[in-house]
């Protein structure tokens, strides 16, 4: 256990000075260049106006006669196709226009150069960029969402805990049996059910419709019985009544006499003058 710390400090050591070591080397290549580096005839440079973004260019330090004819050799002896100026002192190179969206109003590069007042080198974060004619290809503007152009510095090398995470997601296991889906409801039974159904209520409406129509004629029957039974009851009465006198006919002549002669004509009437009678 001892062990294992021990050789773990001494990896943690060796990676503090290889970091240093890469620092050390990484500084140096990027130390200021006051003098040009090219003595060869430069080509024209071509100015792309004010940036408030310095990316991707390097830093290659300032000068107290600083100008844009003292820091076009400066890149183009580094092999850059692309410089700066800022702070009307300092001299940057890269490969790449800084991004698009960063330039701003060439006004707002209105340092004057440190060498010659006349000439803007920049602003105050404000880096003013030209192609320095090292080659007649086209320069593309840095993206910053993409990481193949180098950063404008260089960070510190750190040491930092590693921490793995490993995540695991669940999945269906492919050879697992397939679940079943529940059955639906038996259409067929719900069917023959309903016909039951409305067969059932039909029949039960009819037999109260007949129930009530015989219902309904056996009290007819009964009224009309007990209407006869009361018809022949009472003309039973009155009979008795017009026959309960005992009066004999044959004993009063004048009744007999008026019978004889009910519907014969009447003797007083004088038949052969015609007489027109009006009834109302």
């Amino acid at each position: 256990m001892v062990f294992s710390r021990l050789a773990s400090a001494a990896a943690a050591a060796a990676f503090f000075s290889m970091a240093s070591a890469q620092g050390s080397a990484t500084a140096s290549s990027i130390v200021s260049i006051p003098t040009p580096t090219a003595s060869y005839a430069l080509k024209t440079m071509t100015q792309m106006g004010c940036f408030n973004d310095s990316r991707p260019l390097e830093d290659h330090g300032s000068w107290t006669f600083q100008t844009s004819g003292n820091c076009q050799p400066i890149c183009v002896g580094l092999g850059k196709p692309v410089m700066a100026l800022v702070d009307g002192s300092n001299c940057w190179c890269g490969d790449l226009i800084p991004p698009k969206a960063a330039q701003v109003a060439n006004s707002s590069c209105d340092t004057s150069c440190n060498g010659f007042p006349d000439e803007k080198c920049g602003g105050p974060s404000m880096w003013w960029v030209s192609l320095t004619g090292l080659t007649n290809n086209r320069i593309e503007n840095y993206d910053p969402k993409s990481s193949s152009a180098s950063p404008s510095k260089t960070p510190s090398p750190q040491v930092s805990e590693i921490t793995s995470y490993v995540q695991v997601t669940a999945t269906d296991d492919p050879t697992a049996a397939p679940k079943k889906e529940s059955p639906g409801p038996n259409k067929a039974g719900i069917a023959a059910g309903v016909v039951v159904g409305v067969v059932v209520l039909v029949a039960i409406i009819a037999g109260i419709f007949l129930f009530l129509r015989h219902k309904k004629r056996r009290e007819v029957e009964e009224e009309y019985r007990r209407q006869a039974a009361v018809n022949q009851f009472t003309g039973g009465g009155k009979l008795h009544t017009s026959n309960s006198s005992m009066t004999d006919s044959r004993l009063d002549p004048e009744f007999n006499a008026r019978r004889a002669s009910n519907g014969s004509i009447a003797d007083n009437e004088d038949y052969s003058r015609r007489i027109l009678r009006v009834t109302n």
